[in-house]
């Protein structure tokens, strides 16, 4: 959303009640999306604070061209869990996160995982982040790209046929 950008914008320029406006529009969201993967509200609320404390930092490293500010955002809480993960013990049990359990479990295929990532196109990676990885529903995140509900659905097939091939090499 262009108003979003603009608020990054502010933000960099040291706006607090740009911050502010900024929070209170995606940390809800934001904390449910990192609530689902911990499955620990604690964890869940210390990454989203983490997440925040960045963008107030780095606000003015987000450039339009890299995608959205919420795609940016939701980025950035990614890379506070992996980081996280890393650190610690897994973040939520087995039984209920498998997929994630077993790339806690491998460093090397968690780096795999993120290079797959890395691998995507800017519209493919934006689209996993969001619906895959953010908890949007297709059609949420097919309004915040800006794309019809067929072009989402394409681009995350494509990215995930991509990421599966990269996976299995």
């Amino acid at each position: 959303m262009e108003e979003d950008g603009a608020l990054l914008g502010a933000i960099a320029r040291g706006s607090k009640a740009a911050f502010q406006s900024y929070y209170e529009r995606h940390a809800g969201r934001l904390l449910g999306y990192v609530l689902r993967v911990t499955r620990d509200r604690s964890l869940a609320e210390d990454v989203v604070q983490e997440v925040f404390t960045a963008i107030w930092q780095k606000a003015s490293s987000y450039h339009a061209a890299q995608g959205t500010p919420l795609a940016w955002t939701y980025r950035i809480a990614r890379n506070k869990l992996v980081d996280r993960w890393r650190r610690g013990p897994p973040v939520a049990p087995e039984a209920e996160r498998p997929v994630l359990a077993l790339v806690q479990a491998d460093p090397e295929l968690s780096m795999s995982l993120e290079r797959a990532l890395e691998g995507l196109s800017p519209e493919q990676r934006q689209a996993v982040e969001l619906a895959v990885l953010g908890g949007y529903t297709h059609e949420e995140a097919a309004t915040e790209l800006a794309v019809p509900l067929g072009t989402l659905k394409s681009r995350i097939r494509m990215a995930l046929r991509h990421m599966r091939a990269l996976l299995t090499e």
